[in-house]
């Protein structure tokens, strides 16, 4: 049997080395020390969200998730019809 394939393996949560900036909000800082989300665009280029924004991201991507599950079984996801509009 084949192994289930990972499609989120392009997302990891790193610990920030030095001070960046959220990807999202400009104004937010991500300080040394702390958690961050980190998504791999390409073999050379990322995108770091703060906290903050990383907890909005993976609710929405969560939602999303639950919509195309939602579609296999044939059930409503959150109440939405699986049209996904």
């Amino acid at each position: 049997m084949a192994a289930v394939k990972d499609v989120l393996k392009h997302l990891r949560i790193e610990v920030a080395g030095r001070r960046r900036k959220c990807n999202r909000k400009k104004t937010h800082t991500i300080f040394k020390g702390e958690a961050c989300l980190v998504v791999r665009d390409g073999p050379q280029s990322q995108t770091t969200y703060c906290a903050v924004c990383a907890a909005e991201i993976l609710a929405k991507a969560d939602e999303s998730l639950a919509a195309l599950l939602a579609q296999f079984s044939g059930a409503p996801a959150n109440g939405t019809s699986g049209t996904g509009g």
